[in-house]
């Protein structure tokens, strides 16, 4: 990911679809809905 956040100064991330972030690439890959749609939910 790390391309992203040298090529884009803003990102979208979706789930299904669905907007669920919109931002700089450090705001939505901090994002806990973002981690938990793209790594699943930490137990």
């Amino acid at each position: 990911m790390s391309v992203i956040s040298t090529v884009s100064e803003r990102v979208i991330a979706l789930n299904f679809g669905q907007e669920i972030a919109r931002g700089s690439y450090e705001e939505v890959s901090n994002n806990r809905e973002v981690r938990e749609a793209y790594l699943g939910k930490e137990d």
